[in-house]
């Protein structure tokens, strides 16, 4: 019996979409992946090498080798699409990281077309522009469902990873807490004040944030003295060793959604205690008040008491539930 093929359209941010692709090989299907970057620029011609530098050194023009960058990466992605004849399923992560001329070539190349948003609408409204390529269009915030009525829009919290192998075997870096999120100005004062107080109360304490170069803010004076910054962005692949491997998982929410974050998920995934600022999380089935804390501006002495009450362990079957699997199945069974 052939595999069903599966077309999947992902950003390559944190490079999570290799542990997906992975994930989805587990599950039996034949994978061709699609992503925003990481096809490496090509000049097509000598030509157009010539009238880059022209432009770069005489018309101080910084901007066109980019202009030929994007146009070539819209270049790749076709190139992909045009050498597959169909496709049974196309999974499609951020739809708006995407050209629309590229997410309606494969709607033609596909038979069934899902779209899962795990963003708030609200950062990008563009995104409901590509609502009508999808047979479902699932956003991981609820409240979006009652902002946007007339777009049909359905709602799937996210998932954790489940194909063997997720982890290493061993893994010698243990820390008693592990934090790593890109910089936002939303959640900076949270991030300030747990980083005080997790310093203060462990000896292993590991925060990392990473910091574009094209972000327009610069951290604080504290974040920058007692966190570790990058650049670049932390691979998933090692964002996971290190959260399976802490004993607290730390989940700070940023203002413009509700939506679960993949830690969450990660917590019930991995056993550990959370603490996270998502007061969304006690309506989830698997909440129970020992395993999550609500962190608020003024409840942080009763974290002591949270964290030195035993894990209540979790119903099996919710578990899976938010597995990748389970997650993927539910919304093939509603095509």
């Amino acid at each position: 019996m052939s595999k069903k093929k599966l077309l999947l359209i992902s950003p390559s941010s944190f490079n999570l979409y290799q542990l997906i692709l992975r994930n989805l090989e587990y599950l039996g299907y034949e994978v061709v992946h699609i992503e925003d970057q990481g096809y490496k620029f090509q000049y097509t011609s000598l030509l157009q090498r010539i009238y880059n530098f022209i432009r770069k050194v005489f018309l101080n023009d910084r901007y066109y080798k980019e202009k030929l960058k994007k146009a070539y990466i819209s270049i790749k992605q076709r190139e992909i699409l045009y050498a597959c004849d169909s496709f049974d399923i196309a999974l499609v992560l951020r739809a708006d990281y995407f050209k629309p001329d590229i997410i309606s070539l494969a709607r033609q190349k596909a038979k069934q077309m899902i779209s899962f948003h795990f963003d708030g609408i609200s950062r990008d409204p563009n995104v409901l522009e590509y609502v009508h390529f999808f047979d479902q269009f699932y956003v991981f915030d609820k409240d979006d469902l009652k902002k946007y009525p007339s777009y049909n829009l359905l709602y799937s919290p996210n998932f954790y990873l489940d194909y063997p192998g997720l982890l290493k075997d061993s893994y010698d870096r243990h820390y008693n807490v592990y934090y790593v999120s890109t910089f936002h100005e939303s959640r900076v004062q949270d991030l300030i004040a747990i980083h005080q107080y997790m310093t203060a109360h462990y000896s292993k304490v590991k925060f990392v944030v990473v910091c574009s170069q094209d972000y327009d803010s610069k951290p604080p004076d504290y974040v920058v003295e007692n966190m570790e910054i990058r650049k670049e962005t932390v691979s998933f692949d090692e964002q996971l060793q290190h959260v399976a491997n802490a004993d607290i998982i730390l989940d700070l929410v940023i203002s413009d959604h509700k939506g679960f974050s993949f830690r969450i998920l990660e917590g019930i995934k991995f056993g550990k205690k959370v603490i996270t600022t998502n007061p969304k999380v006690i309506e989830a089935d698997f909440f129970h008040p020992s395993n999550f804390f609500i962190l608020t501006d003024d409840n942080y002495d009763d974290i002591a008491a949270f964290l030195n009450t035993p894990y209540s362990n979790i119903d099996p079957k919710i578990i899976e539930k938010y597995s990748f699997s389970s997650w993927l199945q539910s919304k093939i069974k509603r095509l």
